[in-house]
């Protein structure tokens, strides 16, 4: 843990000089659909993906309204994988020629792409983006998302024009402010999970079995990383514990059901819609308490997904029977107990 106090004392001290707008962020306060153009040197961009996070200048439309920005492939995953035709990317904004718009107080977007062109691969989206939304029901430790229609054009004429689903994630740093703290900037297995807030721990255990998400880790990651895997850590200022776990990045989970997803090899289950529990027996305390949360919002969670136009009937079909599925086992005594409880990782 050294360091976390400077870095916490420093982030706070930023979230205190940044502006009421960058506080009051709008791009997130509501969840209807934007139509979104970007232009940029797209062929360029997406042939050297998996060798390059380099940014290119771009803009990005909206209404009438046009900002210079600079477009990156990001992440390692669907960015280096021969599976993915597109790559997710970063969107770095001049948040002084914000003012006044739907994207004042932003700075640096993660935008979630189609990987492939084919439309199945919009069903893939959507579910993702549910995903949050889900998460979003049980706690405000969880990342903001934002719908859109995006239509991408490459300014140079080697790639053709195409528009498809995506959505954008909130800022790490506005999540945590929202919530008061803020983000912790640190190396994998710098924290020890005994700093963890055993509460949200639970929550966030639970959210991924409801999922059926193993893709994650509470406080490891790639070496030369910020910790942790698909996720973040935040703190209120000073604060050596009480850390809040926040996820992002769900297209492994049985939920998402990405073709290209597959469970980690040393865990035996033969896809990743076959649930496995990955929380910490440490917290098995606390998921009582989880359980009951996530039961207060069952009918929020199958209204949620029954409103989602963008997911077709069967896809919608598919989607509530693996919720069901999961609340099943929350209703069964036994298999709570054997599912969950008991195979907890690590020393209680």
């Amino acid at each position: 843990m050294k360091g976390i106090y400077g870095l916490a004392a420093a982030g706070c001290l930023l979230a205190l000089l940044a502006s009421p707008a960058a506080a009051q962020a709008p791009l997130f306060s509501a969840d209807d659909e934007l139509a979104l153009t970007l232009e940029a040197p797209f062929g360029r961009l997406v042939s050297g993906a998996a060798r390059s996070t380099d940014p290119f200048p771009g803009t990005v439309t909206l209404g009438d309204a046009s900002f210079a920005i600079e477009l990156a492939p990001r992440g390692f995953t669907r960015r280096t994988g021969d599976y993915c035709r597109f790559p997710p990317l970063r969107l770095n904004f001049d948040r002084s020629a914000l003012e006044g718009t739907l994207f004042e107080g932003q700075n640096r977007l993660k935008l979630v792409t189609h990987c492939r062109p084919q439309p199945s691969y919009g069903q893939v989206g959507v579910r993702e983006y549910l995903a949050y939304r889900l998460y979003n029901l049980v706690t405000p430790f969880s990342f903001r998302v934002r719908p859109a229609q995006i239509t991408y054009r490459d300014n140079e004429g080697r790639f053709e024009a195409l528009t498809r689903f995506g959505f954008l994630i909130e800022d790490a740093g506005e999540m945590a402010r929202r919530n008061i703290r803020t983000e912790l900037e640190v190396a994998p297995n710098s924290v020890d999970v005994a700093q963890l807030d055993a509460s949200s721990s639970a929550n966030l255990a639970l959210f991924q079995f409801m999922i059926g998400n193993l893709d994650w880790s509470y406080t490891s990651g790639p070496a030369g990383d910020d910790c942790c895997h698909n996720g973040k850590l935040i703190t209120r200022e000073g604060e050596a514990s009480g850390i809040v776990p926040v996820p992002y990045d769900f297209d492994f989970s049985g939920f998402v059901g990405a073709p290209y997803a597959t469970p980690p090899p040393a865990v035996p289950i033969p896809n990743v819609r076959t649930r496995y529990y990955w929380g910490l027996c440490r917290h098995n305390q606390q998921l009582p308490v989880a359980a009951d949360l996530f039961r207060g919002h069952r009918d929020a969670m199958a209204a949620l997904i029954a409103s989602e136009t963008r997911l077709t009937e069967a896809s919608r079909s598919s989607t509530q029977r693996y919720i069901d599925d999961f609340f099943a086992v929350l209703d069964d005594p036994e298999r709570f107990d054997r599912l969950i409880i008991r195979r907890c990782r690590g020393a209680s």
